[in-house]
């Protein structure tokens, strides 16, 4: 008998079928109107999607109260769906998804200096339907990620003609030395390579506050630019529409220090930079940050 466990990862993979089916015969516009029931009914229903909400909305929102923030959680729960159907619809080649990117000639600049570019982005609006157009540039990217390719959400490369070949190269951080080693060496080469800067999946962080509290975030991208002295990006997506999304370049910072000592403090400056510039996006689109847990017990 197969335990709660993997039964709910095969009721998990049923539900992501479904869905692949419908995209398959209705188009993107069809997987959207189904979408809205399913996410209604499950907001209405469950107990725990509202506990994992609630820190970062019960921040972002302070004045709402209880109905207004059940609407708030199903307005980040059901743009989080449009993005999982948008990876999908893009991965299966049925539909393209336009993207604007004011500030492309400004990231080639920045490659064209030759000590790579650390491009830092987060969970964030449809940030895999943009990082699949990274194959654009002029070198080599590379993400530094964990990738499972045996989960039931899958990426967009996973849904392709097979070939399951992503724009960037995957440096996985559950490898040796987490990753950090390739990543390095891509720098050198004047190569991308991606970050997420927002959640802390294993390795180093700093503590610094965001939207009133004290939470750590990663410091990986700080500490692997400064190494080589090359550039942080910071790119953050936003889906603009059903079938556009924007790119943008929010700032670029160079970390370095003087000695050793002085380490500790230019990770935290920088990682306050890059907390300052979630808030300032999530300003504008409050819920297109796609974290269901609490982030600032962690």
């Amino acid at each position: 008998m197969a335990g709660p466990w993997t039964l709910k990862k095969r009721l998990e993979a049923l539900g992501h079928g479904f869905f692949y089916l419908t995209m398959f015969c209705l188009g993107q516009l069809g997987a959207y109107l189904l979408l809205v029931p399913v996410v209604t009914v499950y907001v209405l229903c469950s107990r725990g999607i509202h506990r994992n909400t609630a820190p970062y909305l019960g921040r972002r929102f302070p004045a709402h109260g209880r109905v207004q923030r059940w609407f708030d959680t199903l307005r980040n729960v059901l743009a989080f769906g449009q993005v999982l159907i948008d990876r999908g619809w893009m991965g299966m080649k049925a539909g393209s998804l336009q993207g604007e990117n004011n500030d492309y000639g400004r990231l080639l600049d920045l490659i064209a200096q030759g000590k790579g570019v650390v491009l830092l982005t987060a969970h964030v609006g449809n940030w895999q339907t943009a990082l699949s157009r990274l194959d654009q540039l002029p070198v080599r990217v590379h993400a530094l990620m964990r990738y499972d390719q045996a989960a039931v959400a899958k990426h967009y490369f996973d849904l392709g003609d097979g070939s399951g070949k992503p724009p960037f190269e995957i440096i996985n951080i559950d490898g040796p030395f987490g990753g950090m080693i390739e990543a390095t060496a891509a720098l050198q080469r004047g190569e991308v390579v991606t970050i997420m800067g927002d959640r802390l999946a294993k390795g180093s962080s700093v503590t610094v506050d965001f939207l009133g509290s004290p939470m750590r975030f990663p410091d990986t991208a700080y500490g692997l630019a400064s190494m080589v002295a090359a550039p942080v990006a910071v790119a953050l997506a936003a889906k603009t529409g059903r079938k556009t999304y924007q790119l943008r370049l929010w700032d670029v910072f160079y970390p370095e220090f003087e000695d050793r000592s002085k380490r500790g403090e230019m990770l935290t400056a920088h990682a306050k930079k890059f907390a300052e510039i979630l808030e300032k996006y999530l300003q504008q689109y409050p819920y297109q940050w796609y974290n269901f847990f609490d982030f600032w017990r962690q």
